[in-house]
Parts: structure tokens; C-alpha cells; sequence
């Protein structure tokens, strides 16, 4: 009886540390610890645009002066004949690609072949740099007298139908300018009549 009873509880004890031996290791491993320090991810940065201003254009500052075939001109007739309002309206355009630069007043050219002559004269000194891009011009408003006093005559009368050249400012050599004929609003040819001794040209409009 003693030896049975031994012989039972060895085996009781062998099952146990089995068992033991089998289902209770996994309580006991350890997490490894973290050794490394830990990571924060930082926030992105964010770089501002430049505020730095635009510089003028490089094509502006290098244009080169305008010749009088460069454009083109057109000399309308206005209502006004004295020089409180335009007798008309000079402009100049540039057709071309190719930017030019327009530095002070035109000169313009009334005249009866080797006859009488009126030419046009700034009413400011005021400095004029403009550049004439494509498609770009500039007109000038010109004020004379059209029309003779009751007793009097005019300078250049419309029956001797007058010629008009046109030139740039500070022409280069071989620039005889442009001719250039008078029309009213609606586009038609009409003659000059120039009654006074100078025309006046007033200050430049881009357009």
C-alpha cells in the first residue's frame, strides 16, 4: 500500500512539472526595454516666397530709338482752331515686333515745295521717354490757327495743298522722315490749312 501511494504521487509530481514546464513559461518573458530615445516627428517647414519687387523691363531699358519708317503715322483734322482746343491729333504707332524708343517731341513739317514752311514747336520742355511697343503709340495734339481773320490771309492756304513730313526725335543719319496726309474723323482725305506762323505740339498721350 505505502509503495503504491509513492508511486502515485511521483507520477502527480511529474505531471505537474510538465505542465509547469510547458504553459507558464510565456508569464515570464520580459519586454525588452526601449533604449533608444524616443522620436518626435517635427512639424514641416515652410519657406516664404521672396517679396523681392519686380525690376523694370530688361526689353524697355534697351530699346532702341524709333525711326520714322519704324511707324506708323496719322494726322487727323479736329474741330478746334485756335490754341484753346486741337486742330489735330498726330499719332504714331509701331507695327513692328521690335520694341523702339520714343525720346522727346516729333518734328512736323507743313510746306509748299520750296515755298512758305510751318513747323511744329513743343509748348513744354518737359523730358519724353516713351517706349513704343508692339501695337503701341503715342499721339500729340497740335494747336494753330485754321482759319485767316477777317482781313487777313493764311500762312499756308489749303488751295496749295500743302505737303506733310513727319520725323522722329534725335533722327539718325539717312532719317528724312515720313510723309504723312491729313484726314478728318471719318478717315478721308482733306487739305491742310495752316493761317498762323507755328504749330504747337502739346504734351504726349500714350495709347
Amino acid at each position: 500500500m505505502t509503495r503504491r501511494t509513492a508511486a502515485v504521487s511521483a507520477i502527480s509530481l511529474t505531471v505537474v512539472l510538465a505542465v509547469a514546464g510547458c504553459g507558464g513559461g510565456s508569464d515570464h518573458v520580459a519586454a525588452k526595454p526601449t533604449t533608444g530615445p524616443s522620436r518626435t516627428s517635427a512639424p514641416p517647414t515652410t519657406t516664404k516666397p521672396s517679396q523681392t519687387p519686380a525690376s523694370p523691363s530688361a526689353g524697355a531699358s534697351r530699346a532702341t530709338a524709333c525711326r520714322s519708317e519704324q511707324l506708323r503715322w496719322r494726322l487727323t483734322r479736329l474741330a478746334g482752331t485756335s490754341d484753346k482746343a486741337p486742330a489735330a491729333m498726330l499719332s504714331a504707332t509701331n507695327p513692328g515686333t521690335t520694341a523702339c524708343a520714343f525720346d522727346g517731341n516729333p518734328d512736323l513739317n507743313v510746306y509748299v515745295g520750296k515755298g512758305a514752311s510751318v513747323s511744329s514747336v513743343p509748348k513744354t520742355t518737359k523730358p519724353i521717354r516713351l517706349v513704343l511697343n508692339h501695337g503701341h503709340g503715342v499721339e500729340f495734339p497740335l494747336f494753330y490757327e485754321t482759319s485767316a481773320s477777317p482781313h487777313g490771309s493764311c500762312f499756308i492756304p489749303a488751295d496749295n495743298n500743302p505737303r506733310i513730313d513727319v520725323r522722329v526725335p534725335h533722327p539718325a543719319s539717312g532719317d528724312y522722315g515720313a510723309f504723312v496726309e491729313m484726314r478728318d474723323v471719318h478717315g478721308r482725305p482733306v487739305p491742310a490749312q495752316v493761317c498762323g506762323i507755328t504749330i504747337h505740339l502739346g504734351s504726349p498721350r500714350s495709347r
